[in-house]
């Protein structure tokens, strides 16, 4: 199955004009079920970007010991050992993912990626929390290119002052 999971403000953004996931901070990642979504991921999927933002503010690498799949059209010299690149398109990404993934697929943060699975009817389920901060501005959940798309409201829920929504493509 491939899968969203992502943490978004009551506005819609994802992260702040300065890439910052600050206002996560008061709402630990635990408490909303992270740990037992996570268990179930062996392939992580994340654009350069998300990428970068991780290695830059995260002290050490979180995803030790899960397959990384970076989509990009650039060279990444800090890469983890168990770390690939991706070049040839998500077309040809869904189709690998499909054909290999022994767990879920998690596409981890960037709105954009996420979109494109979106748009291609490849994401199987989405979970988006929805954290009742308004930031005004910042990096949005999704690009204000995107295709529209309805998806299947599975399951909703609380994590204490989050929202939680389970969507499943139809």
């Amino acid at each position: 199955m491939i899968c969203g999971y992502i943490a978004s403000t009551l506005d819609g953004y994802i992260a702040g004009p300065d890439h910052s996931f600050s206002f996560l901070d008061p709402y630990p990642a635990e408490d909303a079920g992270y740990e037992d979504f996570y268990a179930g991921i062996g392939t992580l999927v994340m654009g350069r970007n998300t990428y970068e933002v991780c290695r830059r503010s995260m002290p050490a690498w979180p995803y030790a010991g899960k397959r990384l799949i970076v989509v990009t059209s650039h060279q990444i010299t800090d890469l983890p050992a168990d770390a690939e690149i991706w070049t040839k398109g998500v077309d040809a990404l869904i189709e690998h993912l499909r054909a290999g993934a022994k767990q879920n697929v998690w596409i981890v943060g960037g709105g954009q990626l996420q979109q494109a699975f979106i748009d291609r009817d490849a994401l199987d389920r989405l979970d988006q929390f929805i954290v009742p901060v308004i930031l005004g501005g910042g990096i949005p959940l999704y690009p204000a290119a995107a295709r529209p798309r309805t998806l299947k409201l599975a399951e909703v829920g609380r994590f204490g002052e989050i929202a939680h929504l389970r969507l499943e493509r139809q």
